[in-house]
């Protein structure tokens, strides 16, 4: 208690026991947004790459649609990749009590993946040359919604210029 009321007293050293804490308190913020973490940034890439793999097939499927020209696709997802773990409950009953825990199945030290759900498609952006044709354009709409399995009203179709 003593030695704490001498550090009071002193101004020097409550200045330079201020500056370290403010100093550590814009490090840990300046980390924290610098760079994300390895996990996110790679679920990112990962979603990024399939919506891209989306949209080329559909710009090349449509494309082919007779009378639909040049197609350029573009595809908003809500958000990122759902991971579904393989979970062991575990039920322990003692004087009365039960305990119920859950933890993930691992193998060779990794949770064991039972499904993976992509991001749900929201929106659909498609430009085609040919969309100036009402025949061309329901002919573009049908096939959208057939290979992305989305409601009519989640795409537009414009015509390119």
């Amino acid at each position: 208690m003593k030695l704490f009321q001498k550090l009071k007293g002193n101004k020097t050293i409550e200045y330079v026991f201020l500056g370290l804490i403010a100093v550590a308190v814009v490090a840990v913020l300046a980390f924290s947004l610098i760079r994300p973490s390895d996990a996110v940034a790679y679920e990112d890439d990962e979603v990024i790459s399939y919506v891209k793999d989306l949209e080329n097939r559909l710009e090349k499927t449509l494309s082919q649609i007779k009378g639909a020209g040049d197609v350029s696709v573009v595809i908003t997802v809500d958000s990122g990749k759902e991971t579904i773990y393989a979970n062991e409950t575990v039920t322990v009953s003692e004087d009365g009590k039960t305990t119920i825990t859950e933890s993930p199945i691992l193998v060779n030290g990794k949770p064991v993946v039972v499904k993976e759900n992509y991001p749900e498609i929201v929106g659909v952006l498609i430009v085609a040359q040919g969309a100036n044709s009402i025949s061309v354009m329901k002919n573009i709409q049908q096939a959208a919604v057939s290979l992305l399995n989305i409601n009519l009203s989640r795409i537009e179709i414009l015509a390119m210029n």
